[in-house]
């Protein structure tokens, strides 16, 4: 296979990816549906299917995004992530002790296993004894060597894409690409985008409109100056009007059937 050019910083790629713990094979994150299902992390919430990745954005873990680069559209290929290029190594200067009488007086009562919150860190209580508390600041993974099968699907190249694909990430799974057209005008510079009827569902739907905006202007400000957001509401057609059309349909129905039968009928006297 042809070496890849290097993908630069800030390009747009559609990725698919499994990523497995590899002494354990455990799952811990995938794009696909079936290998979620059958790890026992699917979420019905999650968008699942090819993932926007920007290069250099920092969604990834440092040794996928790696491999990514060095990829071309439509290769596949399994890698193998060091600690220190996914979840990190292990540091025992995050382990800390804490009285255990700090955690009754929040109202949490320390048991081996359980993930709290301490300063605004999640942490693992490792163990409990007496009147002390083990607690592990590390990333559960952080230490485990990480192998990933990865698919570099596409490399986005069009505003309508990019943008497409901005927008789909920041939405319920519910929201799918006939839910959003976009067109771009190179002349202006001007995304104009339109949404069905579904997206008066979102919550918080202006903040993700937002969000889009701040991250077209960060990767795609030499293509696109300005954005439109056009949100289109059909109205229910008024009771007479259905009445109207049903029984429009229902004659056409029945015009139809007698046609047909007196088809069948000329039929027979011609045998």
């Amino acid at each position: 296979m042809k070496a890849a050019m290097p993908l630069e910083e800030g390009a747009f790629a559609l990725v698919e990816y499994t990523l497995r713990v590899k002494d354990t094979g455990e799952v811990v994150d995938t794009t696909s549906e079936e290998e979620a299902r059958k790890a026992g992390i699917y979420d019905p919430k999650d968008r699942y299917g090819p993932r926007l990745v920007i290069i250099g954005e920092g969604r990834l873990l440092p040794g996928l995004e790696k491999a990514i680069i060095e990829m071309n559209e439509g290769e596949e290929k399994e890698v193998e992530i060091p600690p220190e290029d996914a979840f990190g190594k292990r540091d025992p200067q995050k382990i800390k002790i804490i009285p255990k009488n700090q955690f009754i007086k929040s109202g949490v009562v320390p048991e081996p296993g359980k993930i709290v919150e301490i300063n605004n860190q999640l942490a693992v209580i490792r163990s409990v004894t007496g009147g002390r508390v083990v607690v592990d600041f590390n990333h559960p993974l952080a230490g485990k060597t990480m192998v990933a099968k990865v698919k570099l699907v596409k490399i986005l190249q069009t505003p309508e894409e990019k943008i497409m694909h901005l927008i789909l990430r920041r939405t319920p799974a519910s929201i799918t690409p006939e839910d959003v057209k976009v067109q771009y005008d190179s002349a202006t510079g001007t995304v104009r985008v339109e949404f069905s009827e579904k997206v008066f569902g979102i919550q918080d739907f202006q903040v993700v409109k937002r969000i889009v905006i701040l991250e077209a202007y960060r990767y795609m400000k030499d293509e696109i100056k300005a954005i439109e957001f056009i949100e289109r509401m059909k109205f229910p057609e008024p009771e007479e009007k259905k009445g109207e059309q049903e029984e429009k349909e229902q004659t056409t129905q029945e015009q139809e059937s007698g046609a047909t039968e007196k088809e069948t009928a000329e039929t027979a006297q011609g045998q």
